[in-house]
């Protein structure tokens, strides 16, 4: 069975459906994802909402984690470009390695095993061309469309870039070690 949260309104399910999570809060008036507890994580626009506190050990840099994830644009009207609630794909990867998006490696910070988090990421702190940061959609036709859209240059030069890289990240720390 599917872990789920409670959001601003029905009972929903937990990295299973973005776009029904991005739903309910527009039902509740929350369309940007800017109410609704988000707060400042560093000094580089990321920000978080603890949805559910973990009760294991803490994620710190050098920790080896597994997590489960899901991931929208906050713009596109919240296209969901990807997830993984299976441990057959979750994202391992240590802390402070490199092979993530910094906001995810920032992120997953102080989150305890069992914990929910839900990140906003800002463009300088999300995906990067010309790199393949985690985590990523699993097909070519994903990463492709992914990318395109973050680095669409049209959209960019008519001052969009702000909102065409931000992202939303649902991620689960399902292990940490050390």
């Amino acid at each position: 069975a599917a872990l789920s949260l409670l959001g601003a309104g029905p009972l929903v399910p937990l990295l299973a459906a973005p776009a029904a999570i991005a739903a309910d809060a527009a039902a509740a008036g929350d369309v940007d994802g800017a109410r609704g507890g988000f707060l400042p994580l560093g000094d580089g626009g990321l920000r978080f909402q603890d949805l559910r506190p973990g009760i294991g050990p803490v994620a710190e840099p050098g920790r080896v984690v597994r997590v489960f994830w899901s991931g929208r644009l906050f713009a596109k009207q919240g296209w969901s470009y990807g997830r993984c609630n299976d441990p057959e794909c979750e994202l391992r990867f240590r802390i402070g390695d490199g092979t993530t998006i910094p906001g995810l490696d920032e992120g997953i910070r102080g989150l305890r095993e069992g914990g929910i988090r839900r990140l906003m990421i800002p463009p300088a702190l999300a995906y990067q061309e010309g790199k393949e940061l985690q985590p990523m959609p699993d097909t070519e036709a994903g990463r492709a469309r992914l990318y395109r859209t973050v680095f669409n240059p049209t959209r960019i030069a008519n001052g969009e870039g702000d909102t065409l890289g931000t992202i939303i990240l649902d991620i689960s720390l399902s292990n940490n070690e050390s």
